[in-house]
């Protein structure tokens, strides 16, 4: 199963690539106006938004309970953990 995210890349002269990701495309673009907006005149900053399919791994996952004894004998379950494995 793949899921599409949108990916903002923004490389700039004074501070190297760096990438945003978006789950919709107007995000993206809203955040590439702002930067734009903030931007310092006579740096150079080039962005563009580029859509990317990422796979969805399936997990399966399990809780790990331990018991702690209580009143009378009884004995009741909480979780300490949980553990998840890609199948």
């Amino acid at each position: 199963m793949l899921k599409i995210i949108f990916v903002l890349v923004i490389n700039a002269n004074h501070g190297g690539m760096t990438t945003i990701d978006f789950t919709t495309l107007q995000q993206c673009e809203t955040a590439k106006a702002q930067i734009q907006e903030t931007t310092r005149r006579g740096a150079y900053v080039g962005m563009t938004c580029i859509e990317k399919q990422v796979t969805l791994k399936k997990t399966k996952c399990t809780i790990s309970n331990e018991t702690v004894p209580f009143v009378h004998g009884y004995k009741y379950p909480y979780p300490i953990a949980l553990e998840c494995v890609e199948e």
